[in-house]
């Protein structure tokens, strides 16, 4: 590794030992590393306390990681430049929920015993936005008469479909076939609504429970008497008197006076 150049004066002479190649995506919180990465981002920024840092994006295959130089700011910045190859020492934490690398020490590295597809990284695409996220915000507020206009325009675009205007005519005719038949129902007192609204069918009574047979008891007629026999040799107007009959009326005739 020729043209290395340390971040600090007291650097080591055999910068190369224990040089171990971590990638982005295998680095652990807590862990001291001692890697290689490729420096596709610097920018000097201050602190609120106004102290100020080196701000640092590192890649390589895996993906990408923040670094941070807080120590020799100066002599960090102008030791390399952007896109160059950084051999770098460092403790591992997290920030806001993204991992980020403090480092101690950075040397940049020649770029020609490195393979470069080893640090290039391409971000995945963003999740395509849905059509529900994106409806509200490609709303624009409309006034009421502008939410007429354009559901008029709708409307009349609808129409000029020949089948969509015949389909809307034959529901239009029935709907008015229909309106009419109720009002000359209702005129002729044969409708639902003639007797102050639709007609309740009653339910009809569940049958009651048959009662025992009982056998009706037996009235006894009682004989009649027979009547007499006509005798053929009294007047017709005797045939069936008495006798007592016969004997008081023997006793007023005048006959018998």
């Amino acid at each position: 590794m020729s043209h290395a150049v340390s971040q600090t004066d007291n650097a080591p002479e055999n910068s190369d030992e224990q040089i171990r190649k971590i990638y982005a995506k295998d680095l652990k919180s807590g862990e001291v590393v001692h890697t290689v990465f490729k420096a596709s981002r610097k920018e000097k920024a201050s602190s609120r306390a106004g102290k100020p840092y080196l701000s640092l994006t590192l890649v390589d295959r895996t993906g990408e990681v923040d670094g941070r130089v807080f120590e020799n700011v100066e002599a960090a910045e102008t030791a390399f430049a952007q896109g160059d190859y950084l051999l770098l020492k460092g403790r591992v934490g997290h920030f806001h929920g993204k991992t980020q690398i403090v480092i101690d020490r950075l040397e940049r590295l020649d770029p020609e015993p490195i393979d470069p597809a080893e640090f290039e990284y391409t971000a995945p695409p963003a999740p395509a936005e849905t059509k529900e996220a994106r409806e509200p915000r490609d709303r624009e507020p409309r006034d009421e008469a502008q939410q007429h206009k354009a559901a008029r325009q709708r409307l009349l675009k609808l129409l000029d479909n020949p089948t969509i205007a015949l389909g809307l005519d034959a529901l239009l005719t029935q709907l008015e076939k229909q309106l009419e038949e109720r009002v000359v129902a209702r005129l002729q007192g044969t409708g639902p609504q003639a007797h102050g609204g639709p007609r309740v069918e009653k339910k009809p009574r569940p049958p009651r429970p048959e009662k025992p047979h009982e056998p009706k008891p037996e009235h006894k007629t009682e004989a009649k008497p027979e009547a007499p026999k006509r005798d053929g040799s009294l007047p017709e107007g005797l045939a069936f008197k008495p006798f007592k009959a016969l004997v008081g009326e023997g006793e007023n005739s005048p006959s018998g006076s």
